[in-house]
């Protein structure tokens, strides 16, 4: 009996609680920032969407809420979007090309994972010839932030 009162306490507890995610994130509050129109809030909310932490995963809401965030040019919104349209997520129809062109404008902002992924894609000729010059370049931007794996990637280009 008492376990049966203790579930049920839990239980109502859960519901009056406010929902978090990671990091302590209070769900509620990144909607209603991200329904005001706050880029940094609407691909949070993206990212919420698409991971199913805190919130139900529903990748094509994912796909709405980064896609506002972009659209204010927001390069974390940008970059998340890109991912959607390289692995063809959350009703879109898989587009490299798409996905460059936002990395590109994530990367052209200084934001060093874009940068990065920007050169993997020159590297592989993913959307494009392979660019050895072009993927340099933009390892060298993010590694220039100490972003860790471009760092790692540039040493690797270069035979270090």
């Amino acid at each position: 009996m008492k376990k049966v009162v203790a579930c049920c306490g839990l239980l109502a507890l859960l519901t009056v609680a406010p929902a978090f995610a990671y990091n302590g994130v209070d769900v509620a509050a990144v909607r209603r920032q991200a329904e005001s129109g706050n880029p940094e809030s609407q691909s949070q909310l993206g990212v919420l969407y698409a991971s199913g932490v805190g919130i139900a995963q529903d990748k094509t809401e994912a796909v709405r809420w980064y896609s506002k965030s972009a659209e204010q040019g927001f390069p974390l919104g940008e970059w998340n979007l890109a991912f959607m349209y390289l692995r063809g997520e959350g009703g879109l129809k898989e587009d490299p090309a798409k996905a460059r062109e936002l990395f590109q404008q994530a990367a052209d902002k200084g934001f060093a994972p874009a940068q990065y992924d920007l050169a993997m894609m020159y590297i592989f000729g993913i959307a494009g010839e392979p660019d050895r010059v072009q993927a340099e370049k933009w390892l060298r931007r993010s590694a220039g932030q100490k972003y860790r794996a471009a760092e790692k990637k540039l040493a690797e280009l270069l035979g270090r």
